[in-house]
């Protein structure tokens, strides 16, 4: 729980700077407009600043793809398979899709309509699958 005394705790007050500075100087946030601040954002967060490299590598590369191209190419996968060739044939990204897991790649092995009513854990499952034929 957030008291009084954790925001004037050194740790807290070198969390929200950093945040702000982020926010300032990394062109990602570009023309973001935020109508609340740093210190509510990290109010929001939990205690520990948990990061996710595979996912933050993917994300920075993707990111300078659609601002260094005019277009990526890309298509669907279902499988690790079907992700292997895509990536010999030459592009740039795999696509999972929530309509193909709704209807092909759920946990619960239904069909369902594109309404994510599927199992929660199928996506990542799929992209777990996906992350491990690469």
């Amino acid at each position: 729980m957030l008291t009084d005394d954790t925001y004037r705790n050194p740790v807290w007050v070198q969390r929200v700077a950093a945040l702000e500075k982020d926010w300032k100087e990394n062109s990602r946030w570009k023309g973001v407009v935020r109508p609340y601040s740093a210190e509510e954002v990290l109010r929001l967060r939990g205690s520990y600043d948990l990061r996710y490299p595979i996912a933050e590598r993917g994300a920075l590369r993707l990111w300078n793809l659609l601002h260094t191209r005019p277009w990526v190419a890309g298509l669907g996968a279902l499988t690790g398979l079907q992700a292997v060739q895509e990536v010999e044939a030459g592009l740039d990204s795999i696509y999972v899709s929530g309509w193909q897991v709704a209807a092909d790649a759920n946990q619960a092995g239904q069909t369902y309509p594109d309404q994510s009513l599927y199992p929660v854990e199928s996506v990542p499952t799929l992209v777990r699958r996906i992350n491990n034929a690469l």
